[in-house]
């Protein structure tokens, strides 16, 4: 029997936010993450390109991540089918975004830092995280990157080194654009304006 696609854009905020009950499995057959420092610096800078396009009037107003594949498995389980590399690296992301905030050790700061651990990495504490990687990197993943503060544990996996390289690369890239950022704005405005556009 055919199953009819349904077609939708969503944000990444809405994909693995907590505005979702469903949380975004990887199926066992897929493999780990793959993406090396190329491909996560050409992630990094097709936003920083978006978000300079779409400050210029006229410019976009979502950016494009590609495709993303999903089937509903049940209400509190949605597999990813195409997509990982892509989701993962926005996840990697996003703990980048709230480690470097935790680390200004300013409340505000340290306030954002919890709710992107709460709105874009974890569901709950029954559900488990917004995106469970695969039977490789399940682990890895979850203890390195999704977990708060995460584990500093070593990369045994090419997978695994693949996660910390880009977990290392875009941690320093957003020390970068929050230290080239206006200090008159709030600070928390800061990092909002640097998630805007993922």
């Amino acid at each position: 029997m055919y199953e009819t696609f349904n077609s939708q854009s969503k944000n990444i905020g809405e994909l693995l936010g907590g505005n979702e009950r469903a949380r975004i499995v990887v199926p066992k057959f897929q493999r780990g993450y793959s993406w090396e420092k190329r491909h996560v610096e050409a992630f990094w800078t097709d936003i920083r390109t978006f978000q300079k396009e779409s400050s210029v009037k006229g410019g976009p107003d979502k950016y494009f991540l590609g495709p993303i594949v999903l089937q509903q498995e049940s209400k509190e389980t949605i597999h990813l089918l195409d997509g990982q590399q892509r989701l993962a690296t926005a996840t990697i992301l996003f703990t980048a975004i709230r480690d470097v905030a935790r680390e200004l050790k300013i409340q505000a700061a340290t306030d954002f830092a919890r709710d992107v651990q709460r709105e874009m990495i974890e569901k709950s504490a029954s559900t488990g995280y917004s995106l469970e990687m695969g039977e490789m990197d399940l682990l890895y993943f979850s203890e390195t990157i999704q977990t708060d503060p995460p584990a500093n544990k070593k990369a045994a996996l090419r997978s695994h080194r693949n996660i910390q390289t880009a977990k290392t690369y875009l941690a320093d890239v957003v020390r970068k654009v929050v230290a080239s950022l206006d200090p008159t704005t709030a600070l928390a405005r800061r990092f909002i304006k640097l998630c805007e556009a993922i």
